[in-house]
């Protein structure tokens, strides 16, 4: 491969071709074979005219030379006649001759400079879709580094960022430079190195010898490397300086133009290379952001705020909104917004409207790359639908005050993020129905439960006040004190009854990994009021459920534990929580004297509570078991299957 410096010689070998020298100005050919045939004719007449010019010549010489000598002076004219001729025609030739090997050598070294440059170019481009391949900023700048060596005559380049904690430069990446100049680099920087004058620079080029902050301290190391000077092409991050490449090259004068063009190139291939795989990687991020999300149970309004702050960060958006519209009654609702003012007559949220609109209508994303200047400030918005099983029911509104922020090249990735949203929007919502829906069914159970417990026991207060009547009326003082005595147990037992009922309603579990603190706190207060000794223990300690499935296990403790109360007249009672990765298991085990039989007071009651809890377990899939016999205590065991968790 001939350098770029490389010269071209004459055949006096002292004429050299300047690279990249245009073939255009090459000197134009002084003799061509037309000419070369036009003056065939003309030679033909110029020959007749000097031979006739010759003879005359020689009539008028040899009339006064003595006969001796007219031989000897005519082989003389004849010979010096011969000479000059043939010396101007050979000169002639040679010249001609000179100049052909002249535009020849010319033209090898103008074909070589371009086969040069075409290999570079070749060589760019290579890289270029290298880069553009890359899916991440690290491999980008690798390329970057390793690039500027091979497109240029540079020993060696790195690649520094800026750290802006410290407003330091960092060093990320090096490649050509030997183990003590690197060494001795990194030590210089990690000692602190103000990246104040990197980010100001204008010089694209510095020797060795200067002030550099690259060079600074690093001189004598310079020097044992090779280095003349560098060359610094900036890394911009939406036109803001945040590293620079450096390609280090062995002359002080640096490299010749035709190498800085193709480190300019490089440097943009680069610069987009970098802000499309930044783009890319927040948009991506963006999506698991969103999937993380819609993972969670949240308040519909909530998770829309949290969802739109979560795209309009990932696609640097500065307004947008989320819009759900009512089939039903044909109206549309935000649940979101950012900077789209608080007055419903706002040009930035009638603009997003107007989108949210068009985005169900089309039901396909709404892109204006460039919005014309109209006050609002936003040059750039998209509309998104939320599509779940054919259905429109909303929008997000993204807008950016940067031109082509959005294009129509986003348009899968923007259908793919308001996918991701509907899905986590709609599970919002089937969440809150859900939510309704056991909300209704706990108050039907908490209503049966009044109805069977504290209901009767207040009519049996009401039957019991009557009789008291009649005692007190035909003066049956005994019986009328044992009468208010058996009053005191019922109202006290109403009490007890009432509190549970009050401590129940107060039970939640929104965390799941507060089920087992839940467990214990109600545990310990039960054992405060009843006087009967409960433990509660977890396996593991740590162990987590969900929240709906938490709820039903604090309510079923809560009844088994009133029928232990009420009926049991244990001493003890252990709770034992289990969760496994198929199953979770509760426990509730008293040392009491087990389930009354159909004779005994209270069986019907105790009959309602465990149908009570298996109704619970049921609701949740899971299987209720009811262990007993006389004087042998209760064991009652709820199981319920869950899917293993990641």
């Amino acid at each position: 491969m001939a350098p770029s410096t490389g010269a071209a010689q004459n055949s006096t070998g002292d004429s050299k071709i300047p690279p990249g020298t245009a073939l255009a100005t090459f000197p134009r050919a002084r003799f061509t074979s037309a000419r070369v045939f036009a003056w065939r004719w003309l030679a033909v007449g110029v020959i007749l005219f000097l031979v006739a010019l010759h003879q005359i010549f020689l009539s008028g010489i040899l009339v006064h030379i003595a006969p001796a000598w007219r031989v000897p002076v005519e082989v003389a004219v004849y010979g010096v006649t011969g000479i000059v001729a043939a010396w101007l025609a050979l000169t002639t030739l040679a010249n001609a001759l000179a100049h052909r090997e002249r535009v020849e050598s010319e033209l090898r070294a103008a074909f070589a400079e371009l086969e040069f440059n075409h290999r570079k170019l070749l060589a760019l481009n290579e890289l270029g879709k290298h880069v553009s391949d890359a899916n991440h900023e690290e491999t980008v700048l690798e390329l970057a580094a390793q690039g500027a060596v091979e497109l240029t005559d540079a020993r060696a380049s790195s690649v520094v960022t800026f750290d802006d904690t410290g407003n330091r430069l960092k060093l990320d990446m090096a490649w050509g430079l030997s183990d003590r100049y690197l060494r001795a680099m990194r030590v210089k920087i990690d000692q602190g190195v103000s990246a104040a004058r990197c980010r100001e620079c204008s010089k694209l080029k510095t020797p060795a010898s200067s002030d550099c902050p690259l060079f600074v301290g690093l001189h004598d190391e310079a020097r044992a490397e090779g280095i003349g000077s560098l060359i610094c092409l900036p890394i911009l991050r939406e036109q803001e300086r945040v590293g620079i490449i450096a390609a280090y090259f062995p002359t002080v004068e640096g490299p010749p133009e035709d190498h800085i063009r193709l480190l300019n190139i490089l440097g943009g291939v680069i610069a987009n290379a970098l802000d499309s795989v930044r783009r890319r990687t927040r948009q991506v991020d963006t999506l698991h952001a969103l999937d993380r999300a819609s993972q969670n149970a949240q308040q519909l309004n909530d998770l829309a705020a949290q969802v739109l702050d979560i795209a309009a960060s990932g696609w640097e958006a500065q307004s947008g909104g989320i819009f759900l519209y009512d089939p039903t009654t044909q109206t549309w609702m935000c649940r979101a917004r950012r900077e789209l003012g608080d007055d419903l007559a706002d040009a930035r949220f009638q603009l997003g409207l107007q989108l949210a609109q068009a985005a169900r209508q089309t039901g396909a994303p709404v892109v204006q790359s460039s919005v014309a200047p109209n006050g609002h400030g936003l040059l750039s918005v998209v509309a998104a639908p939320f599509i779940i099983e054919d259905e429109t029911f909303g929008a997000i509104f993204l807008a950016s005050k940067r031109q082509r922020t959005f294009t129509d090249n986003h348009i899968e990735l923007l259908a793919t993020m308001a996918h991701q949203i509907a899905l986590a929007i709609r599970n919002a919502q089937l969440y809150a129905r859900v939510e309704q829906m056991a909300l209704f069914e706990e108050r039907y159970r908490l209503s049966r439960e009044i109805h069977d417990g504290l209901a009767q026991t207040l009519s049996c207060l009401g039957l019991q006040a009557e009789r008291l009547d009649g005692l007190i009326a035909t003066g049956r003082n005994d019986a009328t004190l044992r009468e208010l005595a058996e009053m005191r147990q019922s109202i006290h037992a109403a009490y007890v009854d009432v509190r549970e009922a009050i401590d129940g309603l107060r039970l939640s579990v929104n965390d799941p990994r507060a089920i087992a603190a839940r467990l214990t706190e109600y545990v310990e207060e039960f054992a405060r009021q009843s006087g009967i000794a409960a433990r509660f223990s977890a396996e593991p300690n740590d162990a987590t459920v969900a929240p709906e499935i938490g709820m039903q296990l604090l309510r079923i403790a809560q009844e088994a534990l009133t029928n232990v109360r009420k009926h049991a007249h244990a001493r003890s009672v252990l709770i034992a929580l289990g969760v496994s990765a198929t199953e979770i298991e509760m426990t509730i085990t008293d040392d009491g004297r087990g389930l009354p039989d159909a004779s005994q007071a209270g069986r019907a009651y105790h009959s309602h509570g465990l149908a009570i809890m298996r109704e619970r377990a049921q609701s949740l899939g899971g299987v209720f078991t009811v262990a007993t016999g006389p004087g042998q205590g209760t064991r009652i065991a709820v199981v319920i299957p869950t899917k293993k968790r990641s």
